[in-house]
Order: structure tokens, then C-alpha cells, then sequence
């Protein structure tokens, strides 16, 4: 089994050196989806989405659990970067920090926090999530829906199993204080990415189990990035 180094600090460092090369970037609307995005819907709604204290790195124990389960990976062509993918794999691990950081930036009561968790732990029951936060020197090329026919994207696991996203949605595509916040590596040039994965095959085993690596693949004519994590 290949072990893999965590990367937060270096998914960092690299979408600061590639948005230094980039002279315009994407515009766009932010929008909140998946479990947590329907929760924040729901508090908007109900006028309570004012976050208390927005901090830029957020609380260490947070900062500490997203760095273990977020990778990098560049591609360059000499000089010119090709693409470049930072992408946290939303385990439960990670869930249950995630939504601790989130009640503290929005001061949520007991309450709130713990109907969020329920609903993070449902979605994790059901899916494989993967929040990608992607760029491309084209803006034209930043499309991960297979759809569009760019790019090849996958999930492989350690016993030779292959998944495609049923849902790719694209979260964000200009900054946003509370990504800024939750993933401080998505940048100003990037475009942010939810991606969905079914947890079982078409036979009814499971696609991957603890301590199986999983893959990432992004692949096609401009480049190909592979990121890979160990399944808790």
C-alpha cells in the first residue's frame, strides 16, 4: 500500500505560483451545493447565516484534519504550467472537523451543529465526495464535466475499481469568504468542484474499504494529474 503525504501547505504554495502566472481569470457566481451547501441554504433562509469570525486559516484542529486529506498536483510543459488540481477527499474523519469549523465561523448552536453532522454523515454514507479546486492556463479547458469531453474523470481503487462522478458540480468560480475559509487553497484563478461518486458498484461491493488507496484521475489532451489518498 502507497503511503501519501499530506498537502495542504503545498496545494497552497503552488495555487499561489500559478495564479503569479496568470494574467485574467475566470468570473462567476458563487453557489453553495451538496450536504453542507443545502444546510447553509436552510440557515439563510431562516436569517441565520452571518458568520461570526471569518479567520483566514481557520482553528489548528481543523487546519490539521484538512491537511490530511487534501492533496496537489501540477503538470508543467517546460516553463508553462498545463493544469493544476488541489482536492480534499471529504471522509468522515474530515466531516466531523469540517462541521466543527463550521460552527465556530457561524457561531451555530448545539442544535444546528449536530443536525449538520447528521447530514454530512448521511451524504458520506451515500457518496464519495471530492472537492477539487482546479486550473487550467485555458479558461475554456476548466470543464470537469465529462460532458464536455476535455477531460477523463475518475476514481480508481487499490483493488483495480473504477468510478465515474454522477454529480460535478461547479461550486464556485471567484472568491468567497467562507471557502476562503473551509479551503484556503482555492484560489482566485481557480474554478471550485464538487464531485460525486456512487460508494458501491454496479455488483453491490463496495468500491473501496479501509486502508484501500484511492486515486484521483483528471486526465486528457492538454495533461494528466493523478492524486491519491489511504482510505481510513
Amino acid at each position: 500500500m502507497v503511503a501519501v503525504k499530506p498537502a495542504r501547505r503545498a496545494a497552497s504554495r503552488r495555487a499561489k505560483s500559478s495564479e503569479a502566472a496568470i494574467l485574467s481569470g475566470p468570473q462567476g457566481r458563487a453557489r453553495f451545493v451538496g450536504a453542507t451547501g443545502r444546510w447553509l441554504l436552510a440557515l439563510a433562509v431562516a436569517g441565520l447565516a452571518t458568520p461570526a469570525a471569518v479567520g483566514a486559516c481557520g482553528s489548528s484542529t481543523y487546519g490539521d484534519v484538512q491537511e490530511t486529506w487534501t492533496r496537489a498536483k501540477d503538470a508543467y510543459d517546460g516553463f508553462e504550467v498545463k493544469a493544476f488540481a488541489a482536492a480534499t477527499l471529504k471522509v468522515l474523519p474530515f466531516r466531523r472537523a469540517y462541521v466543527d469549523e463550521y460552527a465556530r465561523l457561524f457561531a451555530l448552536t448545539k442544535e444546528q451543529r449536530e443536525a449538520m453532522l447528521e447530514n454530512e454523515r448521511d451524504e458520506d454514507r451515500r457518496s464519495l465526495v471530492v472537492m477539487v479546486a482546479f486550473y487550467t492556463p485555458q479558461t475554456a479547458w476548466n470543464d470537469l464535466n465529462p460532458a464536455r469531453g476535455i477531460w477523463e474523470v475518475r476514481l480508481e481503487s487499490g483493488p483495480g475499481d473504477i468510478v465515474h462522478p454522477f454529480a460535478v458540480t461547479r461550486v464556485s468560480q471567484q472568491r468567497n469568504p467562507t471557502w476562503q475559509a473551509l479551503f484556503p487553497y482555492v484560489g482566485a484563478h481557480h474554478v471550485f468542484y464538487e464531485l460525486k461518486f456512487e460508494r458501491d458498484l454496479p455488483d453491490g461491493r463496495p468500491f473501496a474499504r479501509g486502508g484501500d488507496r484511492v486515486d484521483l484521475v483528471i486526465a486528457g489532451a492538454p495533461t494528466q494529474l493523478r492524486l491519491a489518498w489511504k482510505m481510513p
